[in-house]
């Protein structure tokens, strides 16, 4: 992770060509690849037998129990903009079990890291989330696939803007988000159709923090791989959350 983060910050600020992928909102810069090439030397080195899924390769199978879930760079639009809310973030899923995670903020040279049953850590302090239970104290992100429908999403901004909370994030990071949520800083996300590298190790990262998780209905959740959850400081705003879902 910090191999990667290397990279991106040798070329943060720089003017970068822009390659466009699925839309105008989904593109990469030489930031991306470069950052990825790092990572994967580095873990294709130590773990050679090992699965990759990586946002710019895609899928590497090696037929292993053990898969690596990348996003070499997430936040890429921050990231062209000059705004420094970007991340390295590296998961790992044992079958579709995620068992460990790193997600790496370059520019604050943040390291946060997980696995499974061990706690969640910033550096050499252990992460967890607060215990705030009201709503217009609370500060709360709303993250989404680039070709998610917007109709939830307006009306969810709409339903916590009325609500009156601390204030709504759309960062567009949500790897950040989620160490956020972990370390006490906020205290409740909703994730609403991400890629699986969008969230694998700050799922971990927040569930080892304390965070709570449920789907839409409220349901505790059953696969780790799920990408569309609520996961809270698990007060009874977690509960408010989904009242304005339905």
């Amino acid at each position: 992770a910090k191999a990667g983060g290397k990279e991106i910050a040798k070329y943060f600020g720089e003017a970068l060509e822009i390659e466009e992928k699925s839309m105008a909102s989904d593109f990469r810069t030489k930031a991306d690849t470069e950052a990825e090439k790092a990572i994967l030397a580095v873990l294709q080195e130590a773990f050679p037998d090992f699965n990759i899924y990586s946002e710019e390769v895609g899928k590497i199978d090696k037929k292993s129990d053990y898969t690596f879930v990348i996003d070499p760079l997430d936040g890429s639009n921050n990231f062209a903009l000059g705004i420094p809310t970007f991340c390295v973030s590296i998961g790992l899923l044992k079958g579709d079990e995620i068992i460990a995670g790193v997600i790496h903020h370059p520019i604050l040279n943040h390291t946060y890291f997980t696995e499974k049953g061990k706690g969640a850590w910033l550096e050499g302090n252990r992460l967890g989330v607060n215990k705030k239970s009201s709503m217009a104290s609370s500060t709360f992100a709303y993250t989404c696939g680039y070709s998610t429908s917007s109709e939830l999403e307006e009306s969810l901004i709409h339903k916590l803007n009325k609500k009156r909370v601390k204030r709504l994030l759309q960062s567009w990071c949500p790897t950040y988000e989620l160490c956020l949520l972990a370390a006490g800083k906020i205290e409740g996300i909703i994730n609403n159709e991400n890629e699986l590298y969008d969230y694998c190790a700050g799922k971990l990262i927040a569930k080892e923090a304390g965070a709570k998780i449920t789907d839409f209905d409220g349901n505790p959740e059953v696969k780790d791989k799920s990408n569309i959850f609520i996961i809270s400081n698990g007060t009874k705003i977690h509960q408010e959350l989904l009242e304005l879902i339905k």
